[in-house]
């Protein structure tokens, strides 16, 4: 660049980053197109070829940034086309339009907004119509007929996800009866059959086991079954990278978006309950219990900023969406290398929300393509919760011991009960070779140990004591793929002896919205529906 073109590149800089105050806040900068035409000096000065810094400015005052900065490497090149990207991506939503031939690159863009979201972004999208256009494309796109079953493509997938990611309180109390009702129709397939929606990679099977009652589930045969397909990728050009970027399996999006109206429901009890808990004898439910559901037991939408819980809004909240980002590139090390793997602290703590359970029918017609969508029926509702502690094992620089080491715990989910000791500040396991888990404590944390790479996550625990008497006693013991964050649970349901009858397992997520969501099944081989549920962590 000429001497004269460095004396000017500042001032018109200035000129155009604080007329950024003054322009719309989701369209290109007013007076950058004026001053290019100027002259030809003025071009060269503001051209994206010339300088990477203006546009790097203006992308950190009109979009979100800091999570960008986190999660990416140091970066070294411009910004510009991905500044076109997202201006092209709100014109296309403002459009309306679900069958704009470019709607499926902005629904892309849009979810990577989503989770750099720090309020900006969110606050774009919404002017921009994106909430109606999803409802829109949702209810026309989506509606299953008698046997044709939604198709998990990168479009609907997408939009599924934004649909959740856009809900708010605000647009789930305003939700008229029948409106409400459309949506749960269209979404409860997509939530409850895994024989066509799958959460995880396709050939492994975090529900593949079995439990004996004496001793810890072990892998079972696979159920004959349709293989569902693998998760939804897409490649994508991001901030100078070209990777490919895993999308939110649909069926949790979908779960979460259906929990979350089902909260306006009341639980289907009789109508003689006695009314108070002291009144009841254990076994039963009292309207003192229901009430407690009612209150207590919720699906959390995505936090926005004032209103939501404190200890959440303690970091930025795009922090909140690097875990749903490090799923998304987990299996992309150029891009996930320089993330935290897995953060202590994530599960610890209590869990309280709802189970479905598909009414006792054998799904095989479903399986076999017999029976569509439109014959699915309601599912039952429970009460659902625990109180988890993580186990954390660290490694351990000077014995060379890392996540890649290749010994008993590599083989991922679940580790024999029967080799596990429990210590004073944690559990061992093994015979000749031990290796220590540290429970995660919040109040005595060892921040030392933040030092140390993650490598292995077990996890126990059990039902909340005042809640037992109404709606029963049970004991988890489980594992984190600390890869991705993939937990397994095995619920061992006890009866008021403390003995064991039954057991689900449990596999699932937690979410950008600190909802923990995903898939049950009963401990017990052959053919079953899976369930889902939903758990929001008490504060």
């Amino acid at each position: 660049m000429t001497p004269s073109l460095f004396r000017l590149q500042d001032p018109l800089e200035d000129i155009v980053v604080h007329s950024l105050e003054h322009d719309p806040p989701s369209s290109p900068p007013c007076t950058l197109i004026p001053l290019m035409l100027t002259c030809r000096l003025f071009r060269n000065v503001l051209h994206p070829r010339n300088n990477a810094r203006l546009y790097r400015r203006i992308f950190a005052r009109k979009f979100d940034y800091a999570a960008f900065a986190r999660r990416s490497p140091p970066p070294s090149f411009p910004l510009f086309p991905e500044l076109k990207k997202r201006f092209q991506a709100l014109h296309c939503i403002k459009q309306g339009d679900i069958h704009h031939p470019a709607l499926q690159d902005a629904f892309l863009v849009a979810y990577i907004m989503v989770l750099e979201d720090d309020t900006l972004n969110h606050r774009y999208l919404q002017d921009a119509g994106l909430p109606a256009l999803l409802h829109k494309y949702i209810t026309e796109h989506l509606q299953s007929s008698h046997n044709v079953w939604p198709i998990e493509d990168a479009c609907n997938t997408l939009a599924v996800a934004l649909f959740w990611h856009m809900t708010s309180q605000d647009s789930l109390n305003g939700e008229s009866d029948e409106s409400r009702e459309t949506v749960m129709a269209i979404l409860l397939p997509l939530s409850f059959a895994w024989f066509r929606y799958s959460f995880v990679e396709q050939g492994f099977d975090p529900h593949a086991l079995i439990d004996d009652m004496r001793s810890t589930p072990r892998l079972s045969p696979p159920a004959h079954a349709p293989v569902p397909p693998a998760p939804v990728t897409v490649s994508i050009e991001y901030m100078g990278h070209a990777f490919h970027l895993q999308l939110p399996a649909i069926a949790l999006s979908a779960s979460l978006a259906y929990f979350a109206r089902l909260d306006a429901f009341p639980l289907m009890t009789t109508s003689d309950l006695p009314p108070t808990r002291a009144q009841t004898p254990p076994g039963r439910i009292a309207l003192e219990d229901v009430v407690y559901y009612h209150r207590f037991f919720h699906t959390r939408v995505v936090p926005r900023g004032p209103g939501s819980p404190a200890s959440l809004l303690q970091a930025r909240l795009g922090s909140l969406h690097d875990w749903d980002w490090q799923c998304a590139v987990a299996s992309e090390p150029a891009m996930s290398r320089h993330l935290q793997r897995y953060t202590p602290g994530i599960l610890t703590g209590k869990w309280r929300g709802t189970l479905l359970a598909q009414y006792d029918r054998d799904p095989t017609p479903f399986m076999t393509g017999e029976a569509g969508p439109a014959a699915m029926s309601d599912s039952s509702r429970h009460p659902f919760f625990c109180y988890l502690e993580e186990h954390v094992r660290y490694s351990e620089p000077e014995s060379g011991l890392s996540g890649d080491a290749k010994d008993d715990t590599s083989n991922f989910p679940l580790l024999p009960h029967s080799r596990w000791s429990r210590k004073e500040n944690g559990y061992e396991y093994g015979a000749s070779t031990k290796a220590f888990y540290r429970t995660f404590n919040p109040e005595c944390h060892d921040k030392s140990m933040t030092d140390h790479e993650v490598v292995d996550v077990i996890l126990s625990g059990k039902a909340e004591s005042h809640l037992q008497p109404a709606w029963g006693n049970c004991e988890f013991w489980g594992r984190v793929r600390v890869s991705d964050g993939l937990v397994v649970l095995v619920q061992h349901l006890l009866d008021f002896n403390g003995l064991r009858y039954g057991g689900r397992i449990c596999a699932g997520y937690v979410l950008s919205s600190q909802n923990f969501v995903g898939k049950w099944k009963y401990c017990s081989p052959g053919t079953q529906w899976e369930g889902i549920w939903s758990l929001n962590k008490v504060e």
